[in-house]
């Protein structure tokens, strides 16, 4: 599923007067990257709207694999759900690159609620939008195969910060195969051999530690429709 620009700016469920309220009690914090926002688990009275860059958002689970779940971008809202709840963060936070980010406290948005309604619309837009995120990335671990989610995975970043170059596209910012593979729930052997597969097909080809999508409509159907793999294997070495 390849997300909209807007689907987590909460901002876009306010009215003008009251985001401009918000707008206008924001605190801004500069962050490089790499840098840690919060942590899974921790208390927090704090949350955030990106300005500028791209934040991480993971999940550990119980025997201390991590899940990479989402990159969010700028518009983008994180953090909500301790503020309505008071309960620990349940993932955590980075900066993925340098980053610029709207901070609104327990205080102000309690505030602003009072006073503006259809800021309690929105948060509960925004908490709805990421539990969605979230079963769906969690039903694609059940039931999707890993091709599927890999292309899935590859179609929402080059959506999301993909550019044209010669022959296909790329992503605009640096995505390893180690978070690649965080971001399907699979090893990163696993996911070497589907891009190997990826490869075979002329579907995407490597330079260097560069990924090109050379057929992002043929991506694009893998993840919505799947990919039987063995008669792509049949085909592959018909041709070879």
């Amino acid at each position: 599923m390849a997300r909209s620009v807007a689907t987590f700016d909460f901002t876009q469920w306010m009215t003008p007067e009251a985001r401009d309220a918000l707008l206008a009690r924001a605190r801004i914090r500069q962050l490089p990257a790499r840098a840690l926002i919060y942590s899974q688990g921790e208390t927090g009275d704090e949350m955030y709207r990106i300005r500028r860059g791209l934040v991480r958002l993971s999940v550990m689970q119980r025997d201390g694999r991590e899940l990479l779940y989402q990159l969010f971008e700028p518009g983008d809202g994180f953090g909500t759900s301790t503020i309505v709840d008071d309960e620990p963060r349940p993932q955590t936070a980075e900066a993925f690159e340098d980053v610029v980010l709207e901070v609104y406290n327990r205080e102000t948005i309690d505030e602003l609620r009072r006073v503006h309604p259809s800021l309690n619309d929105a948060l509960l837009r925004l908490l709805s939008r990421h539990m969605r995120l979230l079963s769906d990335y969690f039903a694609g671990f059940a039931f999707d195969e890993l091709s599927c989610r890999l292309a899935q995975r590859i179609v929402e970043s080059i959506d999301t910060f993909g550019i044209a170059v010669e022959g296909g596209f790329e992503f605009s910012r640096s995505i390893t195969q180690t978070e690649l593979s965080l971001m399907v729930g699979g090893t990163r052997q696993s996911v070497n051999r589907v891009l190997r597969d990826f490869r075979r097909a002329g579907l995407v080809e490597t330079r260097g530690n560069r990924l090109i999508v050379r057929d992002l409509d043929e991506i694009r159907r893998i993840s919505e429709q799947g990919w039987n793999l063995h008669r792509f294997r049949r085909n592959a070495a018909a041709k070879t």
